[in-house]
Protein backbone atom coordinates (compact mmCIF):
# COMPACT_ATOMS: atom_id res chain seq x y z
CA UNK A 1 0.00 0.00 0.00
CA UNK A 2 1.16 3.59 -0.53
CA UNK A 3 0.94 6.73 1.47
CA UNK A 4 1.49 10.20 0.27
CA UNK A 5 2.46 12.57 2.47
CA UNK A 6 4.12 15.80 1.73
CA UNK A 7 5.85 15.58 -1.30
CA UNK A 8 6.76 12.02 -0.51
CA UNK A 9 5.03 8.53 -1.37
CA UNK A 10 5.87 5.70 0.76
CA UNK A 11 5.23 2.07 0.68
CA UNK A 12 6.15 -0.22 3.48
CA UNK A 13 7.59 -3.41 2.72
CA UNK A 14 8.40 -5.64 5.80
CA UNK A 15 10.00 -3.62 8.36
CA UNK A 16 11.12 -0.72 5.71
CA UNK A 17 9.27 2.14 4.73
CA UNK A 18 10.02 2.99 1.14
CA UNK A 19 9.92 6.63 -0.02
CA UNK A 20 9.91 8.06 -3.22
CA UNK A 21 10.30 12.47 -4.51
CA UNK A 22 5.95 12.98 -5.17
CA UNK A 23 7.08 15.55 -7.60
CA UNK A 24 9.44 12.76 -9.61
CA UNK A 25 6.05 10.50 -9.68
CA UNK A 26 3.99 13.04 -10.91
CA UNK A 27 7.04 14.55 -13.66
CA UNK A 28 6.95 11.02 -14.96
CA UNK A 29 10.50 10.60 -14.18
CA UNK A 30 11.42 6.66 -12.83
CA UNK A 31 13.10 5.95 -9.86
CA UNK A 32 16.53 5.99 -11.70
CA UNK A 33 16.09 8.86 -13.57
CA UNK A 34 15.62 11.08 -10.72
CA UNK A 35 18.21 9.80 -8.52
CA UNK A 36 20.26 10.18 -11.58
CA UNK A 37 19.05 13.90 -11.59
CA UNK A 38 19.89 13.97 -7.60
CA UNK A 39 23.32 12.82 -7.14
CA UNK A 40 26.41 13.27 -9.35
CA UNK A 41 27.73 10.14 -7.66
CA UNK A 42 28.56 7.64 -10.58
CA UNK A 43 29.03 10.13 -13.01
CA UNK A 44 32.81 10.49 -11.44
CA UNK A 45 36.14 9.71 -13.63
CA UNK A 46 38.30 6.74 -12.93
CA UNK A 47 40.50 9.25 -11.08
CA UNK A 48 37.68 10.74 -8.79
CA UNK A 49 36.46 6.90 -8.01
CA UNK A 50 39.81 6.06 -7.21
CA UNK A 51 40.96 8.44 -4.81
CA UNK A 52 37.53 8.46 -3.13
CA UNK A 53 37.05 4.21 -2.97
CA UNK A 54 39.73 1.74 -1.25
CA UNK A 55 41.72 -0.28 -3.84
CA UNK A 56 39.30 -3.27 -3.26
CA UNK A 57 36.29 -1.23 -3.64
CA UNK A 58 37.69 0.17 -6.99
CA UNK A 59 39.19 -3.43 -7.93
CA UNK A 60 35.55 -4.27 -7.40
CA UNK A 61 33.02 -2.04 -8.24
CA UNK A 62 35.42 -0.93 -11.87
CA UNK A 63 37.43 -3.85 -12.68
CA UNK A 64 35.04 -6.70 -12.11
CA UNK A 65 36.94 -7.93 -9.13
CA UNK A 66 36.17 -10.56 -6.24
CA UNK A 67 36.96 -9.71 -2.71
CA UNK A 68 38.29 -13.08 -1.25
CA UNK A 69 35.56 -15.35 0.46
CA UNK A 70 35.43 -14.86 4.41
CA UNK A 71 36.81 -10.99 4.35
CA UNK A 72 34.54 -9.11 3.83
CA UNK A 73 33.16 -6.43 5.95
CA UNK A 74 28.95 -7.07 5.48
CA UNK A 75 29.49 -11.11 5.78
CA UNK A 76 28.49 -11.85 9.53
CA UNK A 77 26.87 -8.35 9.38
CA UNK A 78 23.09 -9.10 10.93
CA UNK A 79 21.97 -5.19 11.95
CA UNK A 80 19.37 -4.27 10.43
CA UNK A 81 19.42 -1.59 8.15
CA UNK A 82 19.43 -1.21 3.67
CA UNK A 83 22.64 -1.97 1.54
CA UNK A 84 23.78 0.55 -1.19
CA UNK A 85 25.96 0.82 -3.88
CA UNK A 86 29.24 2.09 -2.28
CA UNK A 87 30.34 3.87 -5.73
CA UNK A 88 26.44 5.90 -5.96
CA UNK A 89 24.67 5.47 -2.87
CA UNK A 90 21.48 3.85 -4.73
CA UNK A 91 19.76 1.48 -2.38
CA UNK A 92 20.06 -2.45 -3.57
CA UNK A 93 19.23 -4.63 -0.72
CA UNK A 94 17.06 -4.81 2.95
CA UNK A 95 18.57 -6.71 5.61
CA UNK A 96 15.34 -8.46 5.96
CA UNK A 97 16.34 -10.71 2.63
CA UNK A 98 20.08 -11.56 4.14
CA UNK A 99 20.90 -14.69 5.14
CA UNK A 100 23.33 -16.97 5.81
CA UNK A 101 24.28 -19.17 2.91
CA UNK A 102 28.01 -20.31 3.87
CA UNK A 103 29.37 -18.73 0.45
CA UNK A 104 32.13 -16.25 2.33
CA UNK A 105 30.09 -13.31 1.27
CA UNK A 106 27.14 -11.53 2.38
CA UNK A 107 23.73 -13.21 0.31
CA UNK A 108 20.62 -11.97 -0.20
CA UNK A 109 17.36 -13.99 -1.50
CA UNK A 110 16.20 -10.61 -3.53
CA UNK A 111 16.81 -7.04 -4.28
CA UNK A 112 14.78 -3.91 -2.67
CA UNK A 113 13.05 -3.91 -6.08
CA UNK A 114 14.07 -5.50 -9.46
CA UNK A 115 15.09 -2.16 -11.34
CA UNK A 116 17.55 -1.54 -8.87
CA UNK A 117 20.20 -4.33 -10.41
CA UNK A 118 21.10 -5.61 -13.77
CA UNK A 119 21.57 -8.67 -14.01
CA UNK A 120 23.70 -10.01 -17.16
CA UNK A 121 25.35 -13.19 -18.79
CA UNK A 122 29.16 -13.58 -17.09
CA UNK A 123 31.36 -16.42 -18.90
CA UNK A 124 34.31 -15.34 -17.69
CA UNK A 125 36.85 -17.54 -15.58
CA UNK A 126 35.62 -20.82 -17.58
CA UNK A 127 31.91 -20.80 -15.79
CA UNK A 128 28.64 -19.18 -17.43
CA UNK A 129 27.58 -17.02 -14.63
CA UNK A 130 24.69 -14.27 -13.70
CA UNK A 131 26.47 -10.87 -13.04
CA UNK A 132 24.97 -8.26 -10.76
CA UNK A 133 25.55 -4.77 -11.35
CA UNK A 134 23.96 -1.61 -10.18
CA UNK A 135 21.34 -0.30 -12.23
CA UNK A 136 21.68 3.20 -11.25
CA UNK A 137 25.69 3.27 -12.15
CA UNK A 138 26.68 0.10 -13.91
CA UNK A 139 28.97 -0.80 -10.83
CA UNK A 140 30.11 -4.73 -10.51
CA UNK A 141 28.24 -5.63 -7.08
CA UNK A 142 28.71 -9.82 -7.61
CA UNK A 143 26.66 -12.63 -8.98
CA UNK A 144 23.05 -14.38 -8.68
CA UNK A 145 22.90 -18.02 -8.40
CA UNK A 146 19.23 -20.40 -8.40
CA UNK A 147 20.00 -22.38 -4.89
CA UNK A 148 18.80 -19.52 -2.35
CA UNK A 149 16.09 -20.01 0.18
CA UNK A 150 12.39 -19.96 -0.77
CA UNK A 151 10.47 -18.65 -2.30
CA UNK A 152 12.53 -16.51 -4.46
CA UNK A 153 15.53 -19.92 -4.63
CA UNK A 154 17.81 -16.83 -5.40
CA UNK A 155 21.05 -16.20 -3.57
CA UNK A 156 22.30 -13.05 -4.43
CA UNK A 157 26.32 -13.54 -3.55
CA UNK A 158 27.71 -9.96 -3.35
CA UNK A 159 31.10 -8.65 -2.41
CA UNK A 160 30.75 -6.30 0.10
CA UNK A 161 33.41 -4.30 -0.88
CA UNK A 162 30.74 -3.08 -3.49
CA UNK A 163 28.38 -2.06 -0.49
CA UNK A 164 27.37 0.55 2.40
CA UNK A 165 25.11 0.05 4.84
CA UNK A 166 22.61 1.98 6.50
CA UNK A 167 21.42 0.82 9.94
CA UNK A 168 17.97 1.36 11.13
CA UNK A 169 16.59 3.24 13.86
CA UNK A 170 15.89 1.14 17.30
CA UNK A 171 11.71 0.95 15.97
CA UNK A 172 12.91 -1.06 12.94
CA UNK A 173 11.62 1.05 10.72
CA UNK A 174 14.36 2.70 8.02
CA UNK A 175 13.33 5.05 4.69
CA UNK A 176 14.66 3.87 1.49
CA UNK A 177 15.66 6.27 -0.76
CA UNK A 178 14.27 6.15 -4.42
CA UNK A 179 14.27 9.36 -6.06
Amino acid sequence: MNYVTGSLILKRIGNFVLKRNHAAVLSGLGAAQAERNMSDKGKESKEELKKRLSPIQYHVTQEKGTERAFTGKYNKTKDAGIYSCIVCSHDLFSSSTKFESGCGWPAFSDVIDQGRVKLSKDASHGMVRTEVTCSNCGAHLGHVFNDGPKPSRKRFCINSASLDFRQCDPSGTNLVNLQ
